[in-house]
């Protein structure tokens, strides 16, 4: 019978790096050491191997999308402080988490008064996007305006490559802060148009969209075509209670040391305490 031939691990490294596996190539040693302590079988051996690359190339593609995307780092639904706002239907944002409603292109309104989380929980839904495997992009609306400002001579037919057209999931914060112009109005109506029932938007904003002619240059007709293509397929999820930013002001305006009245109790007491010693001595 003839003897297997000798296999040697610089060879097999070389080979990995080859074919594209630049992870297992690295940490092959240690997986074989592995393997060989464990007993594992050539098969689940190889799928081990397998299985370490395709979870760092995972990593990197999510690590490399939230880098792309422009989402803020830190705010996931795991750092939610839910005790904070015991109101938001958590079973409801957990769905929402599951991205359904960017498979069906599906929109998502958060509305609600300054400070109420719906920012952190709009970020929050984008990176379980990324995570997903959903292309996702983050504009605050005064930056977004910035750029539909200067595409604003391009044919619509030539912006399909802009990231805010092209993203599955386009995420718009802070919409109700400023009211735009006639011209910013009509373009940020162009934009809701052209990913209409193509793409999801999830947007926050401080104002009920009864009160959303306010921004949109007190024209009723264009907010009312903007409302019918976010509102037809949509969840709106309202938040309501304190501040998260005011609970925090809250915590510095407490006062940091007694009153003077107990504080002169204090001393006196002490200085009692003192002279009761003495005498006991």
């Amino acid at each position: 019978m003839s003897r297997a031939p000798k296999v040697d691990l610089d060879q097999v490294v070389q080979k990995c790096t080859a074919l594209g596996l630049a992870h297992a190539a690295g940490v092959l040693p240690e997986l074989v050491e592995e393997g060989t302590r464990e007993g594992f079988a050539p098969l689940r051996f190889l799928d081990l191997v397998l299985e370490r690359e395709i979870e760092w190339k995972s990593d990197r593609r999510v690590a490399t999308s939230l880098r792309l995307s422009g989402l803020p780092t830190g705010r996931t639904l795991e750092g939610f402080d839910w005790t904070f706002q015991p109101r938001v239907d958590r079973g409801r944002l957990e769905t929402l988490a599951t991205c359904a409603f960017i498979r069906q292109r599906e929109n998502v309104l958060f509305l609600g008064p300054p400070g109420v989380g719906k920012s952190h929980l709009a970020v929050a839904l984008g990176v379980k996007a990324v995570k997903n495997g959903f292309s996702t992009t983050h504009f605050v609306l005064d930056d977004l305006m910035h750029q539909l400002r200067g595409d604003a001579a391009i044919p619509p037919t030539r912006l399909k490559a802009k990231r805010y057209l092209n993203s599955a999931l386009l995420i718009i914060d802070e919409v109700g802060f400023r009211p735009l112009d006639r011209h910013d109005a009509n373009l940020f109506f162009r934009l809701v148009s052209a990913r209409y029932e193509k793409g999801s938007i999830v947007l926050t904003s401080n104002k009920h969209v009864r009160d959303w002619p306010e921004i949109f240059a007190g024209d009723e007709i264009l907010t009312t075509a903007i409302l019918d293509r976010l509102l037809h397929h949509v969840h709106i999820v309202h938040i309501d209670g304190r501040s998260y930013r005011l609970r925090e002001l809250d915590g510095l305006l407490q006062p940091q040391h007694k009153p003077a009245a107990d504080a002169s109790k204090d001393l006196k007491g002490s200085i009692k305490n003192v002279e009761q010693n003495r005498t006991g001595a």
